[in-house]
């Protein structure tokens, strides 16, 4: 599979007043660092960065191009912007190819369910999970078939489908989706009935008859 490429260069600006001068180049601040890698500043192009992060998530492994180098980074951090719905800076982790690492992995629901359509109620409970494998082998998401799920099935991370060189870390016994059986009616307000032989309580005047 192959791999997006993000061009980064050496950060020399620093301060606010220089993270605002990159921003407004519409530039971010990053940093790198691994295992036996010297922890760098980097600027990176943020519509690049962005259009990754939309199309492949921050998951997936990224070949990184610092000066006259490239090799393989993970996104450990997005610091986004809530306000702005922007991001603010990342983190990026250099990973060895030989070495297996750990990654969140997002789970994609497919098809149509027949219990929905019977009107049950479909949670999505966990949207990904936490994996194991050498960088080489990660995987973009993992699908899940819901059209044969009726009312009061559930699916479990056990259920997941990964090949044999991913390992899911997460419970096996963890719900991912489950499908519940239509809410029932909200009943009517019961109604008092007078019981047999019993008269039914009058509302008295404001003001009561004179005798």
């Amino acid at each position: 599979m192959e791999h997006p490429t993000l061009r980064a260069t050496n950060r020399q600006a620093t301060g606010k007043c220089g993270i605002k001068r990159l921003r407004r180049e519409n530039k971010l601040p990053a940093v790198v660092y691994g295992k036996g890698f010297e922890t760098t500043s980097v600027v990176i192009d943020e519509k690049e960065a962005s259009k990754i992060f939309k199309t492949r998530g921050t998951s997936s492994l990224i070949n990184l191009e610092l000066d006259s180098n490239t090799f393989p980074v993970l996104t450990k951090e997005v610091q986004w912007n809530a306000l702005k719905n922007s991001i603010d800076h990342v983190d990026f982790f250099k990973v060895s190819m030989d070495e297996e690492v750990e990654y969140n992995l997002s789970i994609f629901l497919t098809g149509d369910s027949e219990g929905v359509k019977e009107g049950g109620t479909l949670q999505h409970q966990l949207r990904e999970v936490t994996v194991k494998a050498l960088p080489g082998d990660m995987l973009d998401n993992v699908e899940v078939d819901i059209s044969s799920m009726v009312i009061g099935d559930t699916i479990t991370v056990a259920d997941l489908k990964v090949n044999e060189k991913n390992t899911i870390l997460n419970d096996p016994d963890e719900v991912v989706v489950t499908l519940l059986a239509p809410r029932a009616e909200e009943e009517e307000e019961d109604i008092e009935v007078p019981e047999e032989g019993e008269e039914p309580e009058l509302v008295q005047n404001d003001k009561e008859e004179e005798e």
